[in-house]
């Protein structure tokens, strides 16, 4: 019984490794008609290979015996089936016709549900429409209930640009950087997943519509009278939002900082053009460079310590418009002459003539404090407007001598020669109007000079050039005035000696006697008088050469050179007078000073006085 198991699986084994054997045995048995067999007859085939390997496995008894065994077969397969159809043919009929009343019934149905097909047709198209729009809603309810769970996250995210919008307007900048950081973040978290969301869109751009809003909102508190601490609060919140370079964010710095100047420019624009505001303009415009460019440029000095290039730009713009102003309201045109009364005058020059030398004195003050202040940023300007306002005190000179000396031509032509007798008194009077003249003029004769009028009015005249001079020294203006002073002495000796060869004086009358009294104190007192006021006003460097212009004088006018010096205890003490004298600049300093001429209220109020009593 054991051997039987073994002898299967041997027979088994033996099958599998003859498999292919099989198959070139049954290509052999049925020739070029096996693969057309396998395709139409498949049953045959694979009756044939299932039944070869019991052939190809039996003894040569087994096989001669098989055509036996084969007909056996056959014969008792036959016998069982006409003895089963014979048994059973009753039912082999009823199956036959419940057959066929089943394929008459199908027929049926087929027919009824080819109909039906026909009539439900526009069904399927609309339940297909239904199920798509089921899909659809579907979709759509489960999007809907996702809303609704994160209906509050939601709606947090759709008031964002609202948010930003009021912390913008209520200048709540930390708390706008940070909404805009969280939106930036959401809106990278939501780009990363390439997903195309309508709303996040739309919330996108109105979030870069508040970002710039936020953007202008900073550069106009730039705008504003602001100090360092602000404007560093302010750059670091531009810094942080992130929308323009450090070279751009300076430029803006300067840009916006500057508007916030040109406020105060069209105020000095305004006050410039108003009648005798122009001194007042001049020295708000010196002050402006003095206290907000500075602050500005000291604000950006610590806001951007590496690079000073765009400050060094910006500064020189605004001591460029300093400067034009000085042009234009301070300095005389260039085809200026020495008499208003010709004509011709330009408009800078009206303008200029509006400005006193007080008022000259003032505005060059505040150029000086406004250049030491902007010289801690490298924007040392005064060299640069130095020699605008001495062109314009040297022409104020220059005009102010030249009206004397018409003055003076004048009054020669229409003097009388007669003496004043305002100073004709007793010898105690006359010792003390002496004593007083010499402290108030510098010279002990001084009051000598009232005798004749046309001499007066020129030492009047000459007087209040040197009391111009005194309230604005400008150190640099001594060869200039020194030469222009000599100029006055040299025309006025022409002057007198035109006035002697045009009048008959007869020689030994009392006219005669007067001019030479005349002409002697004009060289023995007027000249050593200016003289003396140059020593005071600008040092013993400014020395005007009196015996050049007295020699020139002889020997028509006087019979002798007269040599003049003035004495040493002559000269006033008085507080002003020193303190002028102790700040005079050195010879080379080009610095402007203002030296105190302490003779003004004395010899200005005599003079008139003399003048007034001579026209009486």
């Amino acid at each position: 019984m054991s051997s039987e198991p073994d002898l299967e699986g041997f027979q088994r084994a033996w099958r599998l490794r003859h498999g292919g054997a099989d198959e070139e045995l049954l290509k052999q048995v049925f020739g070029e008609e096996f693969q057309e067999l396998q395709k139409t007859n498949p049953t045959l085939v694979d009756t044939a290979r299932s039944y070869f390997p019991h052939l190809t496995s039996s003894t040569y008894e087994a096989l001669a015996r098989e055509p036996d065994n084969l007909r056996i077969e056959k014969d008792r397969c036959e016998r069982e089936m006409e003895q089963l159809a014979v048994q059973n043919y009753g039912a082999f009929i009823g199956s036959a016709k419940v057959t066929q009343a089943v394929r008459q019934e199908l027929s049926s149905i087929q027919q009824h549900l080819d109909e039906m097909a026909k009539i439900l047709e526009p069904v399927e198209d609309t339940v297909a429409q239904i199920k798509e729009a089921a899909t659809a809603l579907g979709k759509r309810r489960g999007a809907l209930r996702n809303v609704l769970q994160q209906h509050g996250p939601l709606l947090e995210l759709l008031e964002l640009p609202q948010l930003l919008d009021a912390c913008v307007r209520n200048q709540m900048y930390e708390e706008s950087l940070e909404l805009l950081a969280f939106c930036s973040n959401l809106m990278q978290a939501h780009e990363a997943r390439g997903e195309e969301i309508g709303v996040l869109g739309s919330i996108k751009e109105q979030v870069e519509i508040q970002r710039a809003n936020l953007r202008e909102s900073l550069t106009a508190q730039l705008k504003t009278d602001i100090h360092l601490p602000a404007c560093v609060r302010i750059v670091g919140f531009l810094r942080r939002v992130r929308r323009q370079s450090e070279h751009e964010l300076k430029e803006i710095f300067l840009v916006h900082r500057g508007k916030f100047l040109e406020g105060h420019k069209a105020q000095v624009e305004l006050l410039r053009q108003s009648r005798g505001s122009v001194g007042a303009a001049l020295r708000n415009a010196a002050d402006l460079l003095r206290t907000h460019v500075y602050d500005i440029g000291t604000q950006y000095k610590a806001l951007f310590p590496q690079d000073d290039g765009p400050l060094s730009s910006w500064l020189s713009r605004q001591v460029w418009w300093l400067v034009s102003l000085l042009r234009h309201h301070i300095m005389p045109p260039p085809n200026a002459t020495g008499t208003e009364a010709q004509g011709g005058a330009s408009a800078s020059s009206a303008s200029a003539s509006r400005i006193d030398a007080a008022q000259l004195t003032t505005v060059l003050r505040q150029c000086l404090h406004a250049s030491s202040t902007l010289k801690r940023l490298g924007a040392h300007f005064f060299p640069a407007v130095q020699g605008i306002f001495e062109a314009r005190m040297e022409h104020h000179c220059k005009e102010m001598l030249d009206t004397a000396l018409l003055t003076f031509h004048s009054e020669l032509g229409r003097y009388d020669w007669v003496p004043s007798t305002a100073l004709s008194g007793g010898s105690s009077a006359g010792a003390e109007g002496e004593a007083a003249g010499g402290a108030g003029f510098l010279h002990p004769q001084a009051l000598e000079l009232t005798r004749h009028r046309p001499l007066a009015v020129l030492t009047n005249n000459i007087i209040q050039v040197f009391n111009e001079l005194r309230q604005c020294t400008l150190y640099g203006l001594r060869a200039n005035i020194v030469n222009n002073c000599y100029e006055l002495a040299v025309a006025a000796v022409n002057l007198l000696r035109s006035v002697l060869a045009s009048q008959t004086l007869q020689p030994g009358s009392p006219k005669a006697a007067e001019f030479s009294k005349l002409c002697r104190n004009f060289a023995d007192i007027l000249l050593p008088l200016i003289a003396s006021h140059l020593e005071a006003l600008f040092g013993s460097g400014a020395r005007l050469d009196v015996g050049s212009v007295v020699a020139a004088m002889v020997p028509d006018l006087i019979q002798a050179e007269v040599e003049y010096e003035l004495p040493a205890d002559t000269l006033p003490e008085e507080p002003e007078t020193v303190a002028a004298a102790e700040t005079a600049p050195p010879a080379h300093s080009a610095q402007a000073t203002y030296a105190a001429f302490a003779a003004e209220p004395q010899d200005t109020s005599a003079a008139a006085k003399a003048a007034a009593d001579l026209t009486t």
